[in-house]
């Protein structure tokens, strides 16, 4: 074996490779779709690989061995801030974009093309050694593949992959995926993804410490934060429920939504308190889950702004750090269309921006008049206090700063 064929093997392991076409991505003759491990310990076959691009067949001929291919340098890091696990597995490149090179346990759907490139798994291969050249795309030289990570693939669930929305929706490839299946005796349908073994449900002291750490964990915010038990009740629980395998989808869900629902610095507590209540349900741990919401909570600080039109970006940057956390909520309650409400208005109490800001009910209401005061805001009616017999009523008020971009995602 020559030396590029033995440097592959050492970092995947037992795979099948196939020789590639030299300057091109094309696998040399038919069937090579069929090769199996076998093929692996031929020495002629191990011969044919020397002067030729290597490339690796994919899928259960190799383990479980698939790769995403993005084809662009820009949604590489947004596709790791989704799926931090996977910054620490093999990436390879050759011009733009990358491969990321990962193991699946169980089940996955078939290969198929992805917005931002290309879903890799039986009957695929990828090239990981060589020079290749694609005048199709203006091309002129050569270039050849690299490791831009060179470790071992890690081992994933695919159901722990968080794709952006709108993957694989349009193929038949998902029913490829078989259908979970349940202990219903043991535990609810509709809560977990992978079911808990009966037996776990079955010892008391299992169940019992569960429900003292959750009891705990709440117990805790309330004590150290009064105001954030209302917002976890309010925005954690009734929209999230933990799942076996989902606590980075949760973290991707629920970061950005926050971020647009309450101060950025209460964030990662409400995100960490789900883990706490939760922690049963997850592998990884909270070191690992806050290192990931942090990262997540960056990114959504970012991509926010940007999302924003130039004249928006100008004002809300010029804002002191409470305004433009209120400018955050107020804009997307705004923007968020409901039947039940005009365009452009929402509904907001001082006691609600109160806890949502985390500053007392006078300090959020001169937090609003001072947004009306820049233009930003325009109170429409004004609410009411409780009274015995009657309820309090939130204030209602317009957005008077029309977005020149749409785009965000509102909170609810």
């Amino acid at each position: 074996m020559n030396d590029a064929v033995l440097r592959i093997l050492a970092l995947l392991g037992d795979v099948v490779l196939v020789p590639v076409r030299p300057l091109t991505k094309k696998p040399i003759g038919t069937g090579w779709q069929r090769r199996t491990r076998d093929s692996m310990k031929d020495r002629a076959y191990l011969g044919s690989f020397a002067g030729k691009n290597i490339g690796v067949l994919l899928g259960k001929a190799s383990g479980g061995l698939c790769t995403i291919d993005i084809d662009q340098d820009t949604d590489v890091e947004p596709f790791l801030v989704r799926n931090p696990r996977l910054r620490d597995s093999m990436r390879t490149k050759r011009i733009r974009g990358c491969n990321i090179w990962f193991f699946v346990d169980g089940e996955c759907p078939l290969s198929t093309r992805l917005p931002f490139g290309e879903w890799r798994a039986d009957g695929n291969q990828t090239v990981i050694y060589g020079r290749a050249i694609d005048k199709a795309k203006g091309e002129t030289e050569p270039t050849e593949y690299k490791f831009l990570n060179e470790v071992p693939p890690i081992r994933m669930r695919f159901s722990e992959i968080v794709f952006p929305k709108g993957c694989f929706e349009r193929n038949a490839a998902t029913t490829h995926l078989p259908p979970v299946r349940l202990n219903t005796t043991s535990c609810i349908a509709t809560s977990l993804d992978t079911c808990i073994p009966a037996s776990l449900h079955n010892n008391a002291g299992y169940v019992l410490a569960n429900i003292t750490a959750k009891r705990k964990a709440l117990d805790s915010l309330t004590d150290n934060h009064p105001n954030l038990i209302r917002l976890y009740s309010e925005f954690i629980e009734p929209r999230y429920q933990a799942q076996a395998h989902g606590r980075n989808g949760f973290i991707v869900e629920s970061v950005p939504f926050l971020y647009r629902a309450v101060a950025a610095r209460f964030v990662l507590e409400l995100v960490g308190c789900f883990y706490d209540c939760n922690h049963a349900l997850f592998n990884n741990t909270r070191e690992q889950h806050m290192k990931e919401a942090e990262a997540m909570l960056k990114f959504v600080a970012k991509t926010y702004t940007e999302s924003l039109s130039a004249d928006e970006r100008k004002i809300y940057e010029a804002l002191p750090e409470r305004e433009r956390e209120a400018f955050r909520i107020c804009r997307d309650l705004a923007l968020l269309e409901q039947p039940d409400k005009a365009r452009d208005t929402f509904c907001m109490s001082f006691n609600q921006l109160g806890d949502r800001l985390g500053v007392f009910p006078p300090e959020a209401q001169r937090i609003m008049w001072q947004l009306e005061s820049y233009g930003l805001i325009r109170m429409l009616e004004k609410g009411t206090r409780r009274t015995p017999g009657i309820k309090a009523k939130a204030g209602t008020y317009q957005w008077l700063l029309q977005p020149q971009q749409e785009g965000l995602q509102h909170h609810e």
